[in-house]
């Protein structure tokens, strides 16, 4: 196998030896060399202290990173490096590979020694599997999250995991209990993209309901609704399948349907309804995400389509304009995805819906294309205009959403010498 060191890779790694010190390439950038992948950054690890790397490293733009700053990045936007201290209580190469997590990873390489594999990691690689590196579960004690990193990887790289490292992953799951929301969000985050993500949370779906026990209520649950031939748990495999790889898409149809459990009920002919089930989930959607410290920003689009799934637009111009004023145009091609995602995992015999749900989608894109429709940014009069006008501080939102109300209902047009007239001649006096 030819491997080539990136130029600034290899000088950092002869500046290290020239101090006396061993350095390896270690980790992923070796695994995706093997699978002639290219590497997205580099870890070198070597049985010199951090500060000594430090010193040694003084040209360069370093900073310390990693769990309680024990590595020490090296700034390169093209070829992003960390260096480590060995792991393991001998600071040797063997010690620190044996502390791997999975076999695929316990790698090292240098151009003097070339590739180094102390276990079974190429022979897994090629056969496309995924190991637990040792011979017990220590692996997983030591860090839970390693768990879900090995769903993750089944899915980037497209391969199966070990079955005696399954076992161990399904008998350590309620560990994860115990690891930092932050740390399950991302590898959460990372699972949602990959290719086929509804195969990996069905198959290892006991494990995604140690974070995420909402979840639990939807299998076995019939929706007892002739449109659906699912029940509530299939119908969101089925709709992950098939939308889009983007993340916030993803964990909207992952939470699109959570509350129906809760809110189920009978009509008179005995068939089931969800009275106000998305925005009931989207509420849910937004206390898990919080649990696990998602971003304001993510939040509030994910419970926005979680809330607008089975929206209706009317026929009304006037109220298709009050739509899209609290909706907001941005996000409509996402919410028309989730809607056709969610049609798609229904009852085959309704598929004809597609068409309605794509004729709203091009009347809604007409509709707000139309120099008719404005958003409330780009209104004409500013609160600092209507303050020099000599509206009262405190009364300026409220006169600023009645204007806008106003040209969105057609009262108003919005032209900056109208809407000046109208405040003085119908809002000064009140003020």
């Amino acid at each position: 196998m030819n491997i080539v060191i990136p130029k600034p890779v290899n000088e950092v790694l002869n500046i290290i030896n020239e101090k006396g010190y061993e350095a390896y390439i270690v980790g992923g950038a070796v695994r995706n060399w093997i699978m002639q992948l290219k590497p997205t950054n580099y870890n070198i690890s070597t049985n010199a202290s951090l500060e000594n790397i430090k010193s040694a490293l003084k040209g360069y733009n370093t900073f310390y990173c990693g769990e309680n700053d024990s590595h020490l990045g090296i700034v390169n936007s093209k070829f992003p490096m960390e260096v480590a201290k060995y792991r393991g209580k001998t600071n040797t190469l063997e010690a620190d590979l044996a502390s791997r997590d999975f076999t695929m990873n316990a790698l090292a390489y240098s151009d003097e020694d070339g590739l180094i594999d102390y276990s079974t990691g190429i022979r897994d690689i090629n056969n496309k599997i995924i190991k637990l590196n040792g011979e017990d579960d220590e692996v997983f004690i030591n860090d839970p999250l390693r768990i879900l990193r090995a769903i993750r990887l089944s899915g980037e790289y497209a391969m199966r995991i070990d079955m005696g490292t399954q076992v161990f992953m399904k008998d350590d799951k309620d560990l994860l209990k115990k690891v930092a929301p932050e740390r399950i969000r991302d590898e959460l985050c990372k699972i949602l993209v990959v290719p086929r993500a509804d195969f990996y949370i069905k198959k290892y779906f006991e494990i995604f309901i140690e974070f995420i026990p909402e979840l639990a209520l939807l299998e076995n649950f019939n929706q007892n609704d002739p449109q659906h031939i699912y029940d509530a748990l299939e119908h969101t495999f089925v709709a992950l399948k098939v939308v889009e790889p983007k993340l916030e898409l993803r964990l909207a149809v992952l939470f699109h349907d959570i509350s129906k459990p809760f809110t189920y009920v009978k009509n008179s002919e005995g068939i089931g309804e969800y009275p106000n089930h998305a925005k009931r989930s989207a509420d849910m959607a937004r206390e898990i995400m919080n649990r696990l410290k998602f971003n304001k920003k993510m939040i509030q689009k994910v419970t926005k389509l979680i809330e607008y799934h089975e929206y209706k637009v009317p026929e009304n111009d006037v109220l298709v304009k009050q739509f899209l004023t609290k909706f907001g145009t941005e996000n409509i091609e996402d919410l028309y995805k989730i809607k056709k995602a969610n049609q798609y995992a229904k009852h085959p015999a309704y598929v004809s819906e597609m068409a309605n749900i794509d004729k709203e989608y091009e009347r809604l894109k007409k509709f707000y294309r139309k120099t008719a429709f404005i958003k409330k940014n780009e209104l004409k009069l500013t609160g600092k205009d209507l303050l020099e006008l000599g509206i009262k501080q405190n009364e300026v939102g409220k006169v600023l959403n009645s204007l806008y109300q106003d040209i969105i209902n057609g009262k108003l047009k919005n032209n900056r010498e109208k809407l000046v007239d109208y405040v003085v001649t119908n809002l000064i006096p009140e003020n």
